[in-house]
């Protein structure tokens, strides 16, 4: 009898284990996810500058007009850099064609730069008054964290 009633209690006990640490997984797998929506850029941008319901639509409509234009150019500056390296597969590279070669990606790089100015110039004109200077403010932490040299090692290549 004794065996039997320590038996029922040690399968109860795995049960209620595994169960407390299924709903841990869950809590911590929703709040992962929640979490990782709330990082978006737009979003962070959106909520930094309090954007109205009105000021959000319209910047996730340029947000993503700029997206898809912007990505139509790093497919231009991936396809240049891919033609400028495979200059390297040749003994004698001409400096005509290497110099052509990256003016080309450059070109593309400052289209692309242009067309992000630009993204950002419309996304100002949506903010008012009060948000104006939080947006100028934002805008010059993310230059500055773009063009700060990189820290610590290189990432690694996969």
């Amino acid at each position: 009898m004794k065996n039997i009633f320590k038996n029922k209690l040690i399968v109860w006990l795995i049960v209620i284990l595994m169960l407390a640490n299924v709903a841990t997984l869950a809590f911590f797998w929703v709040g992962y996810f929640n979490q990782k929506r709330d990082r978006s850029p737009k979003e962070f941008l959106a909520k930094s500058l309090g954007f109205s319901e009105s000021q959000k639509h319209l910047y996730f409509d340029l947000a993503k007009e700029h997206n898809e234009n912007a990505k139509k150019i790093r497919q231009q500056i991936k396809a240049g850099k891919d033609s400028l390296f495979q200059l390297l597969k040749s003994d004698t590279i001409i400096d005509s064609a290497r110099n052509n070669a990256a003016l080309k990606v450059s070109v593309s790089i400052q289209t692309l730069d242009i067309l992000t100015f630009e993204h950002f110039k419309k996304v100002r004109a949506l903010c008012t008054e009060g948000q104006r200077p939080k947006f100028d403010e934002l805008i010059q932490k993310m230059v500055n964290s773009v063009n700060s040299p990189q820290q610590g090692p290189p990432p690694s290549i996969k």
